[in-house]
């Protein structure tokens, strides 16, 4: 049995993720800012393998990226992954009509509270004998399209920096490091963003999750980014 922590878990791609590393026997930590998801899929999965962490990105603090670390170390003593799942996409928006309120949550939600996360795990992932994981998600449109995605395309593409630099850094420790460069599939949030779209012709959720931990579950060493 490994131990994961997933941010984003209570929905969407995150759900999928949990429940089948549930499914897997592995213990997870589902960490989100829904209360009320968390709470239901929490009921539905009904194991013991399953462990909540409530807390809001945008608006915890530097104290309380220390005090997971410090709780994680408390409850479970070392992690075997960690997901950088969560992320939030308010709009499509021209540049020149963006809200500079909406523009740094974005970026604190989905860049900086990815860096403070990886920051405060690094040490729970070294404590495993057989080496962590960090896994960020990743969104092939803003490469395709980038008209348009704001914040959140410049958070991912900073993300994606913030992984490939961490993954030179990491070359000769006991840490692999990867990224999944998805394509679109089907979420609440796209048919929100996409209305006139058919969520029936799109990957779904599940299916994206099985092909990462079909990659990101192989006992194989890799010390570079690898793109799921």
């Amino acid at each position: 049995m490994q131990t994961y922590l997933i941010t984003g878990a209570a929905e969407g791609l995150g759900k999928s993720l949990t429940t089948q590393l549930v499914q897997r026997d592995h213990q997870v930590i589902l960490l989100d800012k829904n209360i009320k998801a968390l709470n239901a899929l929490y009921d539905e999965l009904n194991s013991p393998l399953t462990s909540l962490y409530p807390m809001d990105l945008l608006g915890a603090t530097l104290n309380d990226y220390e005090a997971m670390q410090e709780n994680l170390q408390q409850e479970f003593g070392q992690l075997d992954g960690v997901i950088l799942n969560a992320a939030i996409h308010p709009a499509f928006t021209q540049m020149d009509q963006i809200d500079y309120q909406q523009w740094y949550e974005v970026l604190q939600t989905n860049l900086n509270a990815n860096f403070h996360i990886i920051q405060n795990t690094l040490p729970l992932l070294m404590n495993t004998a057989e080496g962590g994981k960090v896994l960020a998600i990743l969104d092939g449109s803003v490469k395709e399209h980038p008209a348009y995605y704001g914040a959140y395309g410049v958070a991912k593409a900073g993300l994606e920096q913030l992984m490939t630099t961490l993954a030179a850094e990491q070359t000769h420790s006991n840490i692999d490091v990867y990224t999944a460069l998805l394509e679109p599939f089907a979420t609440a949030n796209r048919g929100r963003l996409f209305p006139g779209e058919n969520p029936m012709k799109l990957p779904m959720p599940d299916d994206i999750a099985q092909q990462i931990l079909a990659q990101l579950l192989e006992n194989k060493p890799h010390k570079s980014i690898q793109a799921l």
